[in-house]
């Protein structure tokens, strides 16, 4: 066998496991894709690519709508949906779950305690008079 000949071989297989080990597996995977977006519906809980989560509305050629919180619809490229979403992608955290958390949030007192404030070196020397107590109210 002479060299120019086992340098076509070895080219030769170089294509055929590019083929099986690369182009092979993404058209498998794209056309699963492919399938996966015939069969998604109005009603059907999807993930985006962005980790957005929303129930289908409506489906074009080009477009989606999805409803992502109640009366609030977002229209996003069918590329976008990644898949389905299942039980295990969301938390099982109730709206009232998430209403009470906000509500505790907001009631919630911080303590302030007794800071004292930064003056800067370089900062001008207050202005204004002292009043007769020695009180600084109106200084600036």
């Amino acid at each position: 066998m002479s060299q120019q000949s086992s340098t076509l071989i070895l080219v030769l297989l170089m294509v055929v496991a590019f083929y099986f080990l690369i182009l092979r597996p993404q058209k498998k995977r794209q056309q699963a894709m492919q399938k996966v977006m015939r069969e998604l519906e109005p009603g059907d809980r999807v993930l985006l690519g962005s980790g957005l989560f929303g129930t289908l509305v409506s489906i074009g050629d080009k477009q989606a709508v999805m409803e992502i919180s109640p009366g609030v619809e977002l229209t996003v490229l069918k590329q976008a949906i990644v898949r389905r979403a299942t039980e295990a992608d969301e938390d099982s955290v109730t709206e009232d779950e998430v209403g009470e958390e906000l509500e505790a949030e907001a009631t919630a007192t911080y303590d302030t305690g007794d800071v004292q404030p930064v003056v800067r070196a370089d900062a001008d020397a207050p202005t204004g008079t002292y009043g007769a107590d020695g009180d600084r109210s109106n200084l600036r």
